[in-house]
């Protein structure tokens, strides 16, 4: 909205990001994440009990299959598309931009809860995990579960990054999520090294080798790579959902 100062958008920040908060958490759904964030950890205390303390191993068959795979990108999509899905679907957005509150304040205050429960809850998973099987076994398993960690920020401020606007520009924002999360990032990123460029996975991939060569052979993408285009998509995704939020404008008002 024109004519909003600056401080009064910022200074609202907070009481949006805690409805949003309660609004995510709200949904039984979420119980269902908090399930599955923590299969990483029962797997870790099975392959302790099993005498297994390889971490190459570990990645491949507990991170790469269920952390990468299926926590991250299904919590991102959940988070990622409630944070405006609830209220575009039942209509209480139009009482939130009734408010002399600017667009991208609402947005940035939607994406900041969004990414701040996907990391949460992703970084607690295989934090976790890494602490029971991994860090035991010296120097390797603890810098091997700082990288998983910080593949698990990265990729959650992306893949929210892409999921926020996406519900502001279809109802099927949840579907289309978990389509794409399944079909290009799940299959086609690992099957096809061209698309690298345009993958999340691989900015995660690749911010964990700053850490950590979590796999044998180098990431995809070079840290500095990933960084680089995971802040640019950032950007450019949080212009996209501040515009797309204007046509959204109330009679009498301009953004």
């Amino acid at each position: 909205m024109s004519g909003v100062p600056m401080s009064a958008s910022v200074s609202v920040l907070p009481e949006i990001v805690r409805i949003t908060f309660k609004q995510l958490l709200g949904r039984r759904r979420t119980l269902l994440l908090l399930l599955l964030a923590a299969l990483p950890s029962v797997l870790a205390l099975i392959f302790r009990a099993a005498g297994q303390t390889d971490v190459n191993s570990f990645t491949r068959h507990v991170f790469d299959t269920i952390s990468m795979t299926i926590v991250l990108p299904l919590a991102a999509v959940l988070f990622g598309t409630g944070a405006f899905g609830a209220e575009t679907d039942e209509g209480t957005i139009l009482y939130l931009l009734a408010k002399p509150i600017s667009r991208w304040a609402i947005v940035a205050a939607k994406a900041i809860a969004a990414a701040s429960l996907t990391i949460a809850l992703t970084v607690a998973s295989v934090l976790i995990a890494g602490l029971i099987e991994m860090v035991p076994t010296g120097s390797e398993g603890v810098s091997a579960t700082e990288a998983q960690v910080g593949a698990m920020i990265v990729g959650s401020l992306c893949y929210v990054a892409l999921f926020v606007p996406l519900s502001l520009f279809t109802r099927r924002a949840l579907v289309i999520g978990i389509g794409y999360t399944l079909v290009w990032e799940g299959a086609l990123s690992s099957l096809l090294p061209g698309i690298a460029n345009l993958s999340v996975r691989q900015y995660a991939l690749g911010a964990a080798d700053w850490f950590f060569q979590l796999h044998r052979d180098p990431a995809r993408l070079s840290p500095a790579t990933a960084f680089s285009l995971s802040a640019i998509l950032i950007v450019v995704a949080f212009v996209i959902s501040t515009r797309r939020l204007m046509r959204f404008e109330l009679p009498g008002g301009s953004d």
